[in-house]
């Protein structure tokens, strides 16, 4: 009888979740339309619509006329009704943003790190989300949380995976923990790859997509895979190292013993050392400039560059779809737009793959819609993801913590 009461109450968390998922993607609705949309009973959806308005998340924006009788009460997302902290650093740089639930950007600060040891960096990212929410009047109470990025792997909320494009010293060290101490708000940690792809499928170009690939391009490549709606971390949490797909047995060695990996030939690192960077393993909003400027400018460098890493990337992409048959796979990381939209257009047509035959509606390779800010924005949104999005697994799981 216990456990019937725990399914009943997960059922009801799950419920909410739905509710929520719906009107934040197709607001404006009535409660008749949230009926129709989720299947679920009017009683239900009037105690949930109840629930979501009392706690701020959902509010009343108009009420349509032109149909008989007492017109109906437009629904949509409160942006008021709470707020998320993305954080993203390495090799000293800090981004921090401050975003609504509807996903606008209240804040942001792009600082020097004053060091890279893992103290002095939670000390400085701590206080400059205090000094957000005094700047912009945020109640603490009113914060989901925050997410944190860094480019790198866990397991247990610890590095374990350090490449030459992770922060050097932080193996083993308890990051999420450290922070959410600091702070006393929940800390969501993730790689920025995995991030980013949550960001596309709240707010980009995976909006309607339940399962695709994302290929995040920075210092170094990064992959993110969605698949039935939830992003995959696989058996040991390391999935999404698309970066290390072999594209030439023969080619460049990498510092993963393998040679030849995609990340050799694609990553931003290598994009900046082809226009004369020679170090290149930091990369600042200046350095995305001088990279948008070098296109502009029809520099032969970048340009050789693009074409290196089309001809990896396509044979990635065609791995990717043979071995996954994602609705798409989306392109995209820290490039600025016009970068992004020039590698597309050199990586296509696609050779023939599993996919080539998907419905004509969904191209088989697309770009990110979010931009430079990405690692950041995709952190601000793993608290949204894991307070709207519903979950299959939540009607079955005896401990789960309540968010919303």
């Amino acid at each position: 009888m216990k456990l019937f009461g725990a399914n009943m109450d997960h059922a009801r968390r799950f419920n909410r979740r739905v509710v929520l998922e719906t009107v934040r993607l197709q607001a404006p609705l009535s409660r008749a339309e949230i009926t129709r949309a989720t299947g679920l009973a009017p009683q239900t959806i009037s105690n949930i619509i109840g629930e979501l308005t009392e706690a701020g998340l959902v509010r009343s924006v108009s009420r349509r006329s032109g149909a008989r009788g007492q017109p109906a009460v437009d629904l949509d997302i409160n942006p008021d009704g709470g707020f998320t902290f993305g954080v993203s650093f390495g090799h000293g740089v800090l981004l921090v943003i401050l975003t609504d639930v509807a996903g606008t950007v209240r804040d942001r600060a792009e600082l020097d790190l004053a060091s890279d040891a893992p103290e002095a960096v939670l000390d400085q990212t701590a206080a400059t989300i205090s000094a957000m929410l005094e700047r912009q009047q945020v109640a603490r109470q009113r914060v989901w949380g925050v997410g944190l990025v860094i480019p790198a792997l866990f397991q247990d909320d610890r590095l374990v995976v350090l490449g030459e494009v992770a922060l050097p010293g932080w193996k083993d060290f308890p990051l999420r923990q450290s922070l959410q101490d600091k702070l006393g708000l929940p800390v969501l940690l993730e790689n920025d790859a995995t991030a980013a792809a949550i960001g596309e499928r709240l707010y980009g170009a995976g909006r309607t997509l339940t399962d695709f690939a994302y290929i995040y391009i920075g210092a170094g490549i990064g992959g993110g895979l969605f698949l039935r709606g939830q992003p995959y971390r696989g058996g040991y949490g390391k999935s999404g190292e698309i970066g290390h797909l072999v594209v030439d047995t023969n080619g460049r060695p990498c510092p993963c013993g393998n040679r030849g990996c995609l990340e050799r030939y694609a990553s931003v690192s290598l994009a900046l050392k082809a226009l004369g960077d020679v170090q290149a393993a930091t990369v600042r909003h200046d350095d995305l400039d001088r990279i948008a400027e070098a296109l502009a400018d029809g520099d032969a460098r970048l340009l050789a560059w693009l074409d290196e890493a089309a001809s990896s990337l396509r044979q990635a992409v065609v791995m990717i779809e043979n071995m996954l048959d994602p609705q798409t796979v989306i392109l995209g990381g820290v490039l600025p737009r016009p970068v992004l939209e020039a590698l597309v257009a050199r990586i296509e047509p696609l050779p023939r793959s599993v996919s080539l035959n998907k419905a004509a509606d969904t191209p088989r390779l697309i770009a990110a819609e979010m931009g430079p800010d990405t690692p950041a924005l995709g952190a601000a949104t793993l608290p949204v993801f894991d307070g709207m999005t519903p979950e299959l697994s939540l009607l079955f799981k005896q401990d789960v913590v309540e968010r919303i």
